[in-house]
């Protein structure tokens, strides 16, 4: 069938470096160039942020705003204006604040929306929970990460599940592969620049340092794997609220030399080849596309039992699930350090399942079924 272009605007809270941003930045560099004429609005800009604005295609128009609040009249005012301009076909917004902005406008602007959120236990407001049920009547879809997201959702929000579509995040294999080329060979070279000797067990966490991912439990559960195996290290990249008590506990527990806190990085690819297992201590979460990195790397993955990850991680194959006490997470970490090698090939297949490419596929699928329902 002939189609004419379609015009694509993906709403987004912010650019800052993270899971749900990364998707889009996937969706901005490969979705049909054919098909879609590309627009990127972003509400908010994180200045104190590492952000991904330097992989956006030249082609696509972004328009950064700062919109900071619901009460901001002038935001909605210029937001509307924009759009009026643009007439966009579709507008893909993720995330909940982005969700009931986009899905507000969207009455009194003729665009079809899809909205999408990648998490459970959101925390959403009694108002913010009423919008979404009218968002909700009025959008072609909401697409989630995982189908536990999913059935969340439809259950704490009384949203019939059928309103739902499952479309799972991949990794980027290609860049992958070409990582494991780059830095396997310099193993060594990496671990000495952080002071890690080669015989050294490494632990790796990609995640916001905040009340979700649960940095707390991980660092009590490593201080016992570090009392065991005095010559192992945590690895510890990003920011976010909890960064200084964080460092605290680090401290008190006497472990400033083996916990390194290296902060945001946009050079994360190096870090999975010089790691032995990765750690998800997370009290809620999505896909986690950091935990997949992993698995395609072939490094294994302990994880509390979690939404998305239950749905690729098997217990003992490519990796363990956890209970959340200290007790549990350190006994794992040290029984895994023995068999981490022979579920690198497990691993790697789980990934394959998993890749940017069907991703991206799924995605132009469901953009071209709106477009043309």
């Amino acid at each position: 069938m002939n189609y004419s272009k379609i015009k694509l605007v993906l709403g987004l809270n912010d650019l800052a470096i993270g899971g749900a941003q990364r998707l889009a930045v996937d969706q901005l560099k490969l979705l049909d160039r054919n098909k879609f004429d590309l627009y990127l609005i972003t509400l908010k800009q994180c200045d104190w942020k590492s952000d991904f604005y330097s992989e956006i295609p030249e082609d696509v128009k972004v328009i950064k705003l700062r919109f900071d609040s619901y009460k901001n009249i002038s935001s909605w005012i210029k937001l509307y204006k924009i759009l009026s301009e643009i007439k966009p076909d579709i507008v893909k917004s993720t995330l909940v604040y982005s969700n009931t902005i986009f899905g507000v406008l969207k009455m009194f602007i003729g665009y079809k929306l899809i909205t999408a959120e990648h998490n459970t236990n959101l925390l959403k407001n009694w108002y913010q929970i009423f919008l979404n049920k009218i968002i909700d009547r009025n959008s072609y879809t909401k697409v989630v990460d995982s189908k536990m997201v999913a059935e969340y959702l439809s259950e704490t929000e009384k949203i019939n599940i059928d309103r739902f579509t499952v479309i799972y995040n991949g990794v980027d294999q290609k860049e992958i592969d070409k990582a494991i080329n780059e830095f396997v060979p310099l193993k060594k070279e990496i671990r000495e620049e952080f002071g890690i000797n080669m015989d050294a067990k490494v632990f790796l966490s990609v995640a916001g340092i905040n009340k979700q991912k649960n940095h707390e439990l991980m660092i009590n559960a490593f201080k016992i794997v570090n009392q065991k195996i005095p010559n192992s290290y945590l690895i510890l990249i990003g920011n976010g609220s909890l960064r200084e008590p964080t460092k605290l506990q680090i401290k008190e527990l006497g472990l400033e030399d083996n916990v390194l806190m290296l902060g945001e990085r946009s050079d994360i690819y190096k870090f999975y080849p010089i790691s032995d297992c990765y750690l998800v201590t997370s009290r809620h979460e999505g896909f986690c596309i950091a935990a997949m990195n992993s698995l395609a790397f072939g490094i294994p993955v302990i994880s509390t039992e979690v939404a998305g990850i239950k749905e690729y991680l098997k217990d003992g194959v490519n990796g363990y699930f956890t209970e959340s006490t200290k007790e549990d997470v350190s006994t794992k970490m040290i029984q895994i350090l023995d068999q981490a090698r022979e579920m690198e090939k497990a691993c790697k297949e789980t990934a394959s399942n998993y890749t940017v490419a069907k991703y991206i596929e799924n995605s132009e699928r469901l953009f071209l079924k709106c477009y043309k329902g």
